[in-house]
């Protein structure tokens, strides 16, 4: 008797294991003031839970940002025509909520990132923590979520005529990896002096451009030849010969721009004959 006496205090005496966290669902931790939202295990779900979990997670999120998530209790107990939203003292700035909210959208996966490091934010707000704090996190989650993305791959053809009296122009998006073929007509000429020559988009024959003042003068590009330029996402400009023909890959994500390799270009003039004048025709388009 005495034994189950001492075993029976001894149980008394142990602390209670806290409770299971919430799985999916709303719900507090010792000293935390109102609830956060528990993200799904969603590497254990089947493809169906897995979406659904997303959808309850970034429904969830929005909802508390923008201090709306509905107060279920009060609800109840008002009736069909009560409104009433729980507050939790969570206010973000709505443009940044529809931001993050349209980048989730668009690649659902991203939501079990977001939910995962947005409840550690809410729990350490809620544990006496800095709303600003929380707020700084959540600015620029969208734009480091999609950094080094390319939105704009060149999928269509592009047509335009080559203007000959200004430097780098156009500014043709383009990702890693694309492959950009650019075409240029060779029976229309232009002179890149007042008494020089008819040349075509090859350039002077045997004129190589030398000198920093061009923009391209590297191995092949010719005076007033066409010349291209691609600058990558991190400011890294390559140059390069074009001519009539030529075909990039390009290393990085990044903008692709063009003009005649001159070092003056308002004294450039197309080829008249009588009425008609030359004007040179750009292709760009993907490459098989």
């Amino acid at each position: 008797m005495l034994i189950l006496l001492t075993l029976s205090l001894a149980e008394a005496k142990k602390p209670k294991a806290p409770p299971p966290l919430p799985v999916n669902a709303w719900g507090r931790e010792e000293g935390m003031k109102a609830d956060c939202f528990y993200p799904a295990d969603y590497e254990k779900l089947a493809d169906g839970e897995r979406r659904l979990a997303r959808q309850t997670a970034i429904e969830a999120m929005t909802q508390q940002w923008r201090g709306t998530r509905p107060d279920a209790k009060a609800r109840k107990a008002g009736g069909a025509d009560d409104l009433s939203m729980i507050d939790d003292g969570v206010l973000m700035e709505e443009s940044v909520v529809e931001g993050l909210e349209t980048t989730m959208l668009g690649r659902p996966e991203l939501i079990e990132q977001v939910s995962r490091a947005n409840l550690e934010q809410c729990k350490t707000y809620m544990k006496g923590g800095s709303l600003d704090a929380w707020k700084g996190w959540l600015v620029p989650v969208a734009s480091k979520l999609t950094a080094g993305d390319c939105n704009s791959p060149l999928i269509d053809t592009m047509f335009d005529y080559l203007e000959i009296t200004r430097p780098w122009y156009r500014s043709v998006t383009i990702c890693k990896g694309d492959r950009v073929h650019i075409n240029a007509t060779l029976k229309d000429r232009y002179r890149v002096t007042d008494k020089g020559e008819w040349i075509t988009v090859e350039g002077v024959p045997g004129e190589k451009a030398i000198g920093a003042d061009y923009p391209c003068n590297i191995e092949g590009c010719m005076v007033g030849m066409l010349v291209g330029r691609f600058t990558g996402d991190d400011g890294v400009e390559t140059t390069f010969p074009i001519g009539a023909d030529y075909t990039l890959t390009a290393s990085s994500n990044g903008k692709l721009s063009w003009t005649i390799n001159d070092t003056t270009w308002y004294d450039n003039k197309y080829f008249k004959s009588a009425a008609f004048e030359d004007r040179v025709a750009l292709t760009v388009e993907p490459a098989e």
